[in-house]
C-alpha cells in the first residue's frame, strides 16, 4: 500500500487488483464465519444479498483504501471516505436485490430461496455491481463515471459466470456453493480492481542516471516542482548544464538533452555529432545531431531505456527511469 514498494513496471497495474480481492475474500470469509459460527441472523432469501452486500462493500473501501494510501490521503478523511463509499455500495446492492426480489415476486419460482439459479440471480448480480461502483465514484466526485458504470457491470457479470459455472458444473466441485462463493468473491475483486482505477503515471516522475563507473548511480530529475515543461542538459561543459559527464568517456560539451513536456511525456535529443544511441529491447535508434536538419533528432523514451554516448573506446551509458514522485 506503498508507492515506494510499488516499482514503475507491471506489477502496478495489478497493484489495486490485490487489494480489491484480497478484501473481497476476507469479507466473504467474515460473512462465512458469522454463518458457521454464531449462526444467520436473517432469513434464507437474505442469504445472497447479504453476501453480495459484503463483497460489494469491502471491494468499494479496498479500491478507495489503495488510491488514499498512495496519494497520502490524511488517514482520518481517507477513513470516512472509505466507510462512506462501503456504505453506500452496501445499501445499493441492498436495495438492488431487494427490488429484484419485488420484480421476480410474481414467477412462481422466483421467490424461493431455495432455489439458485443464475436466471433468478442475475439481476441481484447486475445490481450488485452498479452499487459497488457507484461508491467510489461518488467519494471521487464523478470521476471516470463511464469507466466505473462499465467496470461494475463487467465486475458483476464476471462474478456471476464464475459462480454459475463452479456450482453447475464439475469444472472444479460440481454443485459446491461455499467453493462457488469464495471464487466468486476473488473474480469480483480482481476484476474489480483491474478495470476501475489504476495507478496513474501522476504518481510517478522521470531521472535521469549515470551507470558508468566514473559517477555511477549519479542521477537528477527531470520533472520541475510545479509540474511545468521541462528540459535537462547533459554533457561535460563545466557550467550552466544539469548533468556533468566527464569527457573521458566520449561526452561532448552539450550532448544530449531529456525534456518533458505538460502531458508527461518524455524525450530525448541528440545535441552532438558524435555517436549517441537509445537502447531500448530489440531497438536502437541513432540521435546524433544531422547538421542537415533544421532541428536536432529526438525521440520519446520510457522507463529502462538507455542512451549510449560516444563510441567504443570511450563511452557513457545514462539510463532513464520512473520513480515515485516523493523520491524528491
Amino acid at each position: 500500500m506503498n508507492i515506494f514498494l510499488i516499482p514503475y513496471s507491471w506489477i502496478r497495474h495489478i497493484h489495486v487488483a490485490l487489494v480489491t480481492t484480497s478484501a473481497a475474500l476476507l469479507a466473504w470469509w467474515a460473512v462465512l464465519s458469522w454463518f458457521v459460527l454464531l449462526g444467520p441472523a436473517w432469513s434464507a432469501e437474505w442469504d445472497g444479498p447479504v453476501l453480495l452486500s459484503a463483497v460489494s462493500g469491502a471491494t468499494a473501501g479496498a479500491s478507495l483504501l489503495s488510491e488514499g494510501s498512495l496519494r497520502r490521503a490524511p488517514p482520518l478523511k481517507l477513513f470516512g471516505k472509505m466507510l462512506a463509499a462501503a456504505a453506500l455500495a452496501v445499501l445499493l446492492t441492498i436495495g438492488g436485490t431487494w427490488l429484484w426480489g419485488v420484480m421476480l415476486g410474481d414467477h412462481p419460482d422466483g421467490g424461493d430461496p431455495t432455489l439458485v439459479s443464475l436466471r433468478y440471480e442475475l439481476g441481484a448480480f447486475m445490481f450488485a455491481g452498479f452499487g459497488c461502483a457507484i461508491g467510489p465514484l461518488v467519494a471521487r466526485k464523478g470521476r471516470g463515471w463511464l469507466n466505473h458504470l462499465l467496470s461494475g457491470f463487467a465486475t458483476a457479470m464476471a462474478a456471476a459466470a464464475v459462480w454459475h459455472i463452479c456450482s453447475y458444473t464439475q469444472i472444479i466441485r460440481g454443485n459446491d456453493l461455499f467453493l462457488a462463493s469464495a471464487l466468486m468473491s476473488l473474480t469480483w475483486g480482481a476484476v474489480f480492481g483491474l478495470l476501475t482505477w489504476g495507478i496513474p503515471d501522476s504518481l510517478y516522475a522521470g531521472w535521469v542516471r549515470i551507470l558508468s563507473p566514473t559517477r555511477f548511480a549519479r542521477r537528477i530529475p527531470i520533472d520541475a516542482q510545479d509540474g511545468t515543461p521541462k528540459e535537462r542538459f547533459i554533457g561535460r561543459w563545466v557550467r550552466g548544464l544539469d548533468l556533468w559527464l566527464p569527457h573521458q568517456e566520449g561526452a561532448q560539451e552539450l550532448h544530449i538533452s531529456v525534456a518533458v513536456d505538460d502531458k508527461q511525456r518524455y524525450a530525448a535529443r541528440g545535441l552532438s555529432l558524435y555517436p549517441t544511441r537509445v537502447l531500448r529491447f530489440l531497438e536502437k535508434i541513432d540521435l546524433r545531431y544531422d547538421p542537415r536538419r533544421p532541428a536536432p533528432l529526438k525521440t520519446r523514451i520510457h522507463s529502462g531505456d538507455r542512451i549510449e554516448i560516444g563510441d567504443g573506446e570511450s563511452q557513457c551509458v545514462v539510463e532513464f527511469l520512473m520513480l515515485p514522485k516523493e523520491e524528491r
